[in-house]
């Protein structure tokens, strides 16, 4: 993916310059021709001097109907990116799981540090509010966070959205499951 942001950037780079470069000759050329037009009659010189002008005019042109183009086409990506709302729902998602969770530790009177992730997800495990499965789950959704918070490489998109799901349901769990220390305290006396 950065491969190929860059290779559209340097596209669009040169097509910058054609526009500049073509719309600069083309004026140059133009202002060659008006200024030998004294005469009436048609040289060699005029006409390349035309030709000139044309060609440059018409490069500036296509390359700034390409940026244009190019624009609105970047814009429709990114507000239609499926891949940029997956993406956003993972953090969303996330987000509700760091504060759920830390909201249920306080809720439980648990010392631990909320501004770690890890801590939260070991402090949940040993309150057995999570699985193991969750835990590794957990893991893997901050790996695949991290990936795209700092944009390491691009995720499969499936599996962004396979995520998401999955932290949702470990975080509605969290929010609803009887800590076992308690389950043990209500239990009856044998």
């Amino acid at each position: 993916m950065t491969q190929r942001r860059a290779n559209g950037h340097r596209v669009r780079l040169a097509f910058q310059l054609y526009a500049v470069g073509g719309a600069l000759v083309g004026i140059v050329a133009l202002a060659l021709y008006f200024l030998r037009q004294l005469r009436v009659t048609l040289t060699t010189a005029d006409i390349a001097i035309l030709v000139t002008a044309g060609v440059g005019l018409a490069i500036s042109a296509i390359s700034i109907a390409y940026l244009a183009v190019a624009r609105v086409r970047a814009r429709a990506s990114i507000c239609n990116d499926h891949y940029v709302v997956a993406a956003s729902n993972l953090l969303a998602e996330w987000l509700r799981f760091e504060a759920g969770g830390r909201g249920r530790l306080e809720q439980l009177h648990v010392d631990f540090n909320p501004a770690s992730v890890r801590d939260i997800v070991a402090h949940l495990y040993a309150r057995r509010l999570i699985s193991q499965v969750d835990r590794e789950i957990l893991n893997e959704a901050l790996r695949l966070r991290n990936e795209l918070v700092h944009g390491r490489s691009l995720a499969d998109r499936r599996r962004v959205d396979n995520m998401a799901l999955m932290v949702r349901e470990i975080t509605r769990r969290v929010q609803s499951v009887t800590p076992a220390c308690e389950r043990e305290q209500g239990a009856p006396a044998h």
